[in-house]
């Protein structure tokens, strides 16, 4: 069935998405990695199916409805639409692009309990935000977990309206929920579709499910905490079924446990269907606010001046706030040129100067019977008459003072011009029985480019090593680095580094070297 596909790598869909590599297919769909034309050129998934298909005009309607979902961790939907491909009419849905999924790492190897917690958090998180908007997943399985740079996102083109009808063209796999195909959608659709993932991420394969009843059975290999909400998960009688939220509290991630039956209890209702006449009236009488309870430090007697005032606004109202914005400016009008012309006597070091001076002396007695006093290059003396100390002084000092009382050593040109700095390292996290197999050390270098604002732009493998494993994960890692933006002529300019990263039985180091300016 791939080959009809292929055929159709170079051409243009709709004049706006360019088919530059066909990616895979199955007997109703295939996917595309494609460029999209206008604006600015980038790189996107694009997934065909069969216009004729009975769910046609529903198919388009969900995609349109996600394209106006948002969340980190749910894959964006750029375009949808009807397209013709040879004498094939198309329906094509438009997406985020991710490099990879985990359906493609499983068959290499199972993730480590770890792993498997840190894809568990943002999926569950997804799924709360889905079912807040009265949508279920549809189709939750290893290849619909994608990774994009350094974040882990769901696809969202498979999403359902909760309370109808699932209509689908493909045959049942594990990963669907049994009532899927004779009952309405559900939210708890999605948390069998989460267990079988589970089981999978963990062993390798999915559970299998007894054709007619029975539960899948649950390997005794899994951890407690995994073994238990897999067990929950895979419930074929759906009200027996662990719901998200419960799964979320298991994981003793409260907060989502709480969104989760927040989202159950009061799904999304659009707002036109709301009445004004079907919101009870209050059985209480109003009270008037001038009968409130005063507070405290108010006479009892003010509130019921307040209601008087509250009908008729004398002009001595509004007199006295304008007589205190003009003291007020008055008052800025002689304190301003103090506060930022003040001057020291002649002879008395400046806090600044002072700091400088017991930075330059060594610590003792002799250093503090004498003190370093100012050079006339630092601090110019005043020649205007030594004045008394005045309220102003404490303010001077506040704004010319740094917000640490530690004084700061200046750094020479040589030190700063051009040099940037790492802020925030990340070090890549392979599983221990990975390290464990590595006799001595292995090195990959990758290389950065850095945004003048400290972002890491761009990250590509510079010396990859023997491992691709990995070299993978360091290229990832380094994405995620911070940097202190390099200067140039006082203005932050970009820069580049090389991130050497060495992996040995013991752990991970790493190594960063600016290359540029």
């Amino acid at each position: 069935m791939s080959e009809p596909w292929k055929q159709w790598e170079g051409q243009t869909v709709d004049g706006k998405f360019s088919l530059r590599q066909f990616l895979g297919s199955t007997h109703h769909s295939a996917v595309f990695l494609a460029q999209t034309v206008e604006p600015q050129p980038k790189n996107a998934a694009i997934k065909f199916l069969f216009s004729g298909a009975s769910n046609a005009d529903t198919q388009l309607a969900l995609w349109k409805r996600a394209a106006h979902l948002s969340h980190p961790n749910l894959l964006a939907i750029y375009d949808c639409g009807r397209c013709r491909l040879g004498d094939s009419d198309l329906l094509y849905v438009v997406m985020e692009h991710a490099e990879e999924n985990l359906g493609d790492v499983l068959p290499q190897r199972p993730l480590s309990p770890e792993e498997t917690r840190d894809f568990l958090e943002p999926a569950l998180d997804v799924l709360v935000y889905l079912h807040g908007k009265g949508l279920a997943h549809g189709h939750l399985k290893p290849s619909n977990l994608l990774a994009t740079r350094d974040c882990l996102k769901l696809s969202s083109d498979a999403v359902l309206t909760i309370g109808a009808g699932a209509q689908f063209d493909r045959e049942a796999d594990a990963y669907d929920a049994p009532e899927l195909r004779t009952a309405a959608v559900t939210a708890k659709a999605d948390a069998w579709s989460l267990g079988a993932t589970l089981v999978e991420a963990l062993t390798q394969e999915p559970p299998f499910a007894p054709p007619q009843a029975g539960d899948p059975a649950i390997p005794d290999s899994l951890p407690e905490e995994f073994r238990e909400i897999a067990g929950h998960a895979l419930r074929r009688h759906e009200a027996q079924r662990w719901s998200i939220g419960e799964i979320a509290a298991r994981l003793n991630l409260a907060p989502l446990a709480a969104a989760a039956v927040a989202s159950v209890a009061a799904p999304a209702v659009p707002a036109a269907v709301i009445s004004p006449l079907s919101v009870p009236l209050a059985t209480e009488p109003a009270v008037p606010l001038a009968k409130l309870p005063a507070a405290p430090e108010i006479s009892p007697r003010r509130p019921a001046q307040a209601a008087k005032r509250s009908s008729s606004r004398s002009s001595f109202d509004y007199f006295v706030p304008a007589v205190l914005v003009a003291a007020v400016i008055i008052g800025l009008i002689f304190a301003v040129p103090k506060i930022f012309n003040f001057q020291r006597p002649s002879g008395t070091p400046t806090p600044q100067v002072a700091s400088e001076a017991k930075m330059q002396t060594a610590p003792g007695p002799a250093a503090e019977a004498n003190p370093v006093k100012p050079e006339p290059a630092v601090r110019k003396p005043v020649s205007r008459p030594a004045e008394p100390p005045t309220p102003t002084t404490a303010t001077a000092v506040l704004r010319t003072d740094s917000s640490s009382s530690t004084p700061v050593r200046a750094k020479s040109a040589d030190e700063v011009e051009g040099r940037g700095q790492v802020l925030d390292q990340v070090l890549p996290k392979p599983a221990p029985k990975a390290l464990e197999t590595i006799q001595g050390t292995v090195r990959v270098v990758v290389k950065v480019q850095v945004e003048a604002s400290g972002s890491v732009s761009d990250a590509e493998l510079d010396s990859p090593g023997p491992s691709k494993y990995f070299a993978d994960l360091s290229e990832k890692a380094a994405r995620q680095w911070q940097f202190a933006g390099a200067e140039s002529d006082g203005h932050s300019v970009p820069s580049a580094w090389l991130i050497r990263f060495e992996f040995s039985p013991s752990g991970v180091r790493a190594f960063p070297q600016q290359t540029a300016p």
